[in-house]
């Protein structure tokens, strides 16, 4: 092989490979942590259209679980209570619902307080999990009093009718199980869900409380990546 051919090979996948990124089968562009938005893209057969609900959605590119599918053309709601984080979601998701709401997962807490870092990613109004945060010298901002919406309020008066929930990706540090174990499952029922289980193994996954929970409504485990848990309903053909 010859100087020229070496150096054509390396132009191919370095420049013309990541113009083919979500077009040549087998390469595309992931923006989730762990890689679950791959997951995600198999399960759903690729398709072109969907809807999806992303709380806690932290930022709309970085460590996105739900970019992928926006760059492909879905559309959903993206909810998250850090003060201002709606503005760059508003430019970069313009076709989205994009609420700066706190979510909690009980109607009776009306207002809590709201850590937030200088890490936006560790933001939480978990008591527990900002002392964790700051036992790893993650720099807090400031606290604020927030008020707080149910994800029943927020889906009852964003979802628009009639709208299948393709997928829902929860990532509220530390109160995930809690969040979806308060969700009205008769009404609000993605398709696939992610979620977050830290310092669990695979052997320990199935004898989750959550997981049976969710087994009830006729969800199984599909895959783990990182702390991300991804469940699927057990008719949906992948």
């Amino acid at each position: 092989m010859n100087i020229l051919e070496k150096f054509l090979i390396k132009l191919k996948f370095t420049v013309w490979a990541r113009l083919k990124a979500n077009v040549y089968p087998s390469f595309y562009q992931s923006h989730s942590q762990f890689g679950e938005d791959m997951v995600v893209r198999f399960l759903t057969n690729d398709i072109q259209t969907g809807f999806y609900i992303d709380i806690g959605a932290h930022h709309p590119v970085y460590y996105s679980n739900t970019h992928h599918f926006y760059c492909k053309g879905w559309q959903g709601i993206n909810i998250d209570g850090t003060p201002g984080i709606m503005d760059i979601f508003q430019v970069l998701r313009p076709r989205d619902i994009n609420l700066e709401l706190l979510l909690h997962p009980e109607k009776k807490v009306e207002t809590v307080e709201f850590y937030i870092f200088e890490q936006a990613a560790y933001n939480t109004f978990d008591q527990e999990m900002a002392e964790k945060a700051l036992s790893m010298g993650v720099k807090l901002v400031e606290k604020k009093t927030l008020t707080t919406s149910t994800l029943e309020e927020v889906l009852d008066l964003y979802l628009p009718k009639g709208t299948d929930i393709d997928l829902m990706s929860v990532d509220i540090e530390g109160m995930d199980e809690a969040f979806l174990m308060s969700n009205n499952w008769q009404i609000y029922k993605p398709k696939i869900i992610i979620f977050e289980k830290h310092d669990i193994s695979l052997k320990e996954i199935e004898n989750l409380e959550i997981i049976n929970y969710l087994g009830k409504y006729g969800y199984e485990i599909v895959a783990k990546c990182g702390p991300s848990i991804i469940m699927k309903l057990q008719t949906l053909m992948s």
